[in-house]
């Protein structure tokens, strides 16, 4: 896992300052992957499931309603980074920042992703969010 997030977050260049490397590859770059997918799917659960299956709610299955849980995911995404580098007591770099943003990124790719498949599941939005 670690080598697929590795090559994932490492498409912007390598952490700055180097001496931070190591602990971007080791601990930093697959917290924040797990998190990012974990929380997607658990947004599409959300949107698919709890509420436009089991709860039938009619009125939250439009695209706009999918587009404001698509930015949510992105902006936890983007937030996820700043906590896991400032926890892990990293200098503070414009690296950290672009991380964020490249996370963000993800997270509304995997959100539309794994969109296509769980709509398949939902009753109300089963045509959201096309």
């Amino acid at each position: 896992m670690k080598g697929f997030f590795r090559a994932l977050y490492e498409v912007i260049g390598l952490p700055q300052p180097p001496s931070e490397t190591p602990v971007y590859r080791d601990v930093i770059f697959p917290n924040i992957g797990l998190l990012n997918l974990g929380i997607t799917l658990a947004l599409l659960v959300l949107f698919y499931l709890v509420i436009n299956r089991w709860m039938r709610v009619a009125t939250f299955s439009r695209p706009s309603h999918w587009s404001i849980l698509l930015v949510l995911n992105a902006v936890i995404a983007f937030i996820i980074v700043i906590a896991q580098v400032n926890g892990q007591n990293v200098v503070e770099h414009s690296y950290m920042y672009w991380l964020a943003l490249l996370n963000a990124i993800y997270a509304a790719l995997f959100f539309f992703l794994f969109s296509l498949v769980f709509r398949k599941l939902s009753v109300n939005a089963s045509t959201t969010p096309f």
